[in-house]
């Protein structure tokens, strides 16, 4: 396959002139937990009604009826106007071991209000659109996942994102542990 260099060198401008025209600044999420959906007991309690905000670590998975998913919560810095926002990514950490093979990682916008202490499967959230989505390998960290448009819907600097697995348990480390998500978020 022949690649020109017209072809290269108009992509390679773009991408200099997209850095020497914005800054970015890590955002670290402010809160985080695991939340499952299924209809098991865990003792005489539903599973899904148990909150998992204060463990050291999150889970996405679907398996034999039962999904867990991962919600993060940011606040954007004062000041940050959403119209100066150019690109948005969500970054996991590594996960904190190997995968069962490959995965595919969505990330949806959440509506509502939530708190890590109390958030369960039952908590009344609804889910927006898919924004972005990353595949990774067994003992890769996942790649940055493009969340742009969800900066950009943020209300009154509030973000909250949904992460699923395509399948596999994947769990990472959460924010208790030191090692938050993070949004790296370039701006005008």
């Amino acid at each position: 396959m022949k690649i020109s260099l017209s072809t290269i060198i108009p992509s390679a401008l773009i991408f200099a002139t997209t850095a020497l025209s914005s800054s970015y600044r890590d955002i670290g999420a402010d809160k985080d937990a695991t939340i499952v959906y299924n209809t098991d007991f865990c003792g005489d309690t539903l599973c899904a009604e148990i909150n998992h905000g204060q463990e050291p670590t999150l889970t996405a998975a679907f398996f034999s009826g039962t999904a867990s998913r991962i919600i993060l919560g940011f606040t954007l810095p004062s000041g940050m106007k959403l119209t100066q926002i150019k690109q948005c990514q969500l970054q996991m950490q590594r996960p904190v071991q190997d995968v069962d093979g490959a995965y595919v990682l969505s990330v949806s916008e959440i509506m509502g209000q939530w708190d890590a202490d109390t958030v369960s499967g039952v908590t009344p959230l609804v889910p927006g659109k898919v924004v972005g989505s990353v595949g990774a390998e067994s003992g890769e960290r996942p790649g940055p996942i493009d969340v742009t448009q969800a900066c950009k819907d943020a209300k009154n600097g509030a973000l909250s994102l949904l992460v699923d697995s395509s399948g596999p348990q994947v769990i990472f480390p959460s924010m208790k542990t030191g090692a938050a998500a993070t949004l790296r978020v370039y701006t005008s």
